[in-house]
């Protein structure tokens, strides 16, 4: 898909002038990805789909202990709206977040060669890995980390917007409309393959 079919599919309901800010940033993808965040004055005040938020529980199973982690928020901003009602109680979909620093000591302990290494972390960068979203340093995040889709947990979701609201645990990064488009794009990918190549009647 070239950036004219990418066009068409931008978000409707942006101005005209925030649509084409949007388009020129796409356009410029990856040497402008710094800019993926949202300004910290501009950080809404609940947890909206994507964000990152701190000492999250996770387990990771069959490895049943407990840990907090830095956590992206998966469930899309209207199915977690705490004054949305359901029928059954909804929950918060999430992925644990790994700094870049142990990821590269991950693939080393796992004897990868430097270039090797070097090539994963560029890919990484670039967002070529489908079951990774790469989050480079800023807002609140203090260095480069790696969110992981193929990772995913869910809690229920007043007992999370009760667990983010704690004194020690606070709102990291939200994405602008550039990092948030990025971030859909790579959630579609990972999750859906309209291509998969497998005929179902078969």
């Amino acid at each position: 898909m070239n950036l004219d079919d990418i066009s068409k599919y931008l978000p409707q309901y942006l101005s005209d002038e925030n649509q084409k800010e949007l388009f020129q940033q796409l356009k410029d993808f990856p040497n402008n990805y710094h800019k993926i965040f949202a300004s910290l004055t501009n950080f809404n005040n609940g947890i909206i789909q994507s964000d990152v938020v701190e000492n999250i529980p996770f387990i990771n199973l069959p490895n049943t202990e407990i840990k907090k982690a830095k956590v992206l928020v998966l469930s899309n901003s209207c199915d977690i709206e705490p004054t949305n009602q359901r029928h059954i109680p909804p929950s918060v979909s999430y992925v644990p977040i790994i700094s870049l620093t142990k990821l590269e000591a991950l693939f080393k302990n796992q004897n990868k060669r430097d270039e090797q290494i070097s090539n994963i972390i560029n890919d990484i960068k670039k967002q070529n890995i489908t079951s990774m979203f790469y989050l480079p340093k800023g807002a609140n995040l203090d260095e480069d980390c790696v969110a992981l889709f193929d990772k995913t947990l869910h809690c229920k979701r007043d007992d999370f917007f009760n667990l983010a609201q704690e004194d020690n645990r606070k709102k990291l990064v939200s994405f602008g409309n550039y990092g948030f488009y990025i971030f859909l794009i790579k959630l579609s990918i990972h999750f859906t393959r309209v291509h998969e190549g497998i005929d179902r009647d078969i």
